[in-house]
């Protein structure tokens, strides 16, 4: 399934959230070893981070790595598209 420019932002957007959290606890990490101790090269992630796409699994891995934890929130537009009856 090919991705939207939305969907790639986003993508992007949890990686550097990760390093930045990453860096901002342990700031001595860098994103090399990041990469590292999550199972993938430096090159993999960098790969990840131009495509906008990846495993989930490295991505879950990095965030526990830097003491995170995925979750999903509400997209407020979404919801409110929703009630006024425009999102179907």
């Amino acid at each position: 399934m090919k991705q939207s420019p939305v969907q790639k932002e986003a993508f992007i957007a949890v990686i550097n959230q990760i390093i930045a959290a990453g860096k901002q606890q342990h700031p001595r990490i860098t994103a090399k070893e990041l990469a590292t101790r999550s199972g993938i090269t430096p090159e993999t992630l960098s790969r990840m981070k131009n495509r906008g796409s990846g495993d989930y699994s490295v991505i879950d891995a990095m965030a526990r790595i830097v003491g995170l934890r995925l979750s999903l929130e509400p997209n407020d537009d979404t919801q409110a598209a929703i009630r006024k009856g425009e999102f179907f």
